[in-house]
C-alpha cells in the first residue's frame, strides 16, 4: 500500500511540475515598417520635405519614440546631419531640409517605435552629378548609432 501512495505522490508532483508550454508564447508583435514619402530627385538649393510613414500592421504609428533623418552626401557620412522629425498626422513624420549642392545624398530614417528600431535608407539625387563623384555607401550603421548617442 505504501508503494501505491508513494507512486501516487510522485505522479502528482510530476504533474504539478509541468510547465504550460504556451506560457509566454503569445503572438509576436508585428514589425514596425517605415516607408519614405520623399521624392528621389531635387535641385540644388531646393527645400526638400523629408517624410516617412510609420506603420505596424495596418495601424499608423502615432507614438514613435524617436524618428531622426540622417542625411549625408555620397562619400561623406562622417559629415552627416541628424534631423529630428516631427509627427504630423496618420503616422507621418517630417522635417524640411535644403539640398546645398549637386550630388547623390543618402537619407536614413532612424526610427524607434514600440520597442523596435528600424533604419531604412533611400537615395536622393540633386541636380545632375558627375557619376565619377559618386561613392557607393559602404558605411557602417553602427557609426550612426554612436552619433545618435545609442
Amino acid at each position: 500500500m505504501k508503494k501505491w501512495i508513494v507512486l501516487l505522490l510522485v505522479l502528482l508532483l510530476a504533474a504539478c511540475g509541468e510547465e504550460d508550454s504556451s506560457a509566454g508564447a503569445g503572438e509576436m508583435p508585428q514589425e514596425v515598417k517605415v516607408e519614405f514619402n520623399t521624392e528621389e530627385t531635387a535641385d540644388p538649393g531646393e527645400e526638400v520635405l523629408l517624410s516617412a510613414t510609420i506603420t505596424q500592421g495596418t495601424e499608423a504609428v502615432e507614438d514613435a519614440d524617436e524618428v531622426v533623418f540622417e542625411v549625408w552626401q555620397s562619400g561623406a557620412r562622417e559629415n552627416s546631419e541628424m534631423l529630428e522629425a516631427t509627427h504630423t498626422q496618420d503616422g507621418i513624420y517630417e522635417h524640411s531640409w535644403t539640398v546645398e549642392e549637386e550630388g547623390l545624398y543618402f537619407i536614413q530614417a532612424h526610427t524607434t517605435a514600440r520597442r523596435m528600431h528600424v533604419m531604412p535608407k533611400m537615395e536622393l539625387t540633386a541636380g545632375d552629378p558627375d557619376p565619377e563623384s559618386i561613392v557607393p555607401d559602404d558605411s557602417e550603421d553602427s557609426d550612426a548609432m554612436e552619433k545618435m548617442g545609442h
